[in-house]
């Protein structure tokens, strides 16, 4: 059937557009300097699915990323349907006992895993 594709993409427009530049708030107890990457991606990870009911397939952050306010990083996310998008977490406070909070923007589709060969945005 030839509309499958199209039907699949409309909904994953539809879908993706859920999570395109939107924000959200996280925090993590740093008890260091930096918030390891893998923390970034574990609390980024839980609030987008408190925030919007769906748990992202994956998130990336290349490095650790300084607790101080105003330092941001680019991360990667993966959402269920196979898009890909630029995630910028940014810290917008530390106090004194180490707890980072964060800024959490989700930019626009950048990638989609499309099956049978039908055209994906890029």
């Amino acid at each position: 059937m030839n509309s499958s594709p199209r039907r699949f993409l409309a909904l994953v427009a539809v879908l993706g557009s859920a999570l395109a530049l939107t924000a959200c708030e996280a925090e993590v107890s740093t008890g260091d300097d930096t918030i390891s990457a893998s923390n970034l991606e574990t609390e980024a990870s839980n609030s987008l699915t408190k925030e919007f009911g769906q748990k992202p397939a994956s998130v990336s952050c290349p490095e650790d990323l300084k607790a101080e306010v105003g330092e941001r990083e680019i991360c990667s996310l993966e959402d269920q349907q196979g898009g890909t998008y630029d995630m910028t977490i940014t810290i917008t406070s530390v106090d004194e006992g180490g707890n980072a909070k964060f800024n959490i923007q989700v930019g626009d589709l950048k990638t989609l895993d499309v099956p049978n060969g039908a055209n994906a945005p890029k």
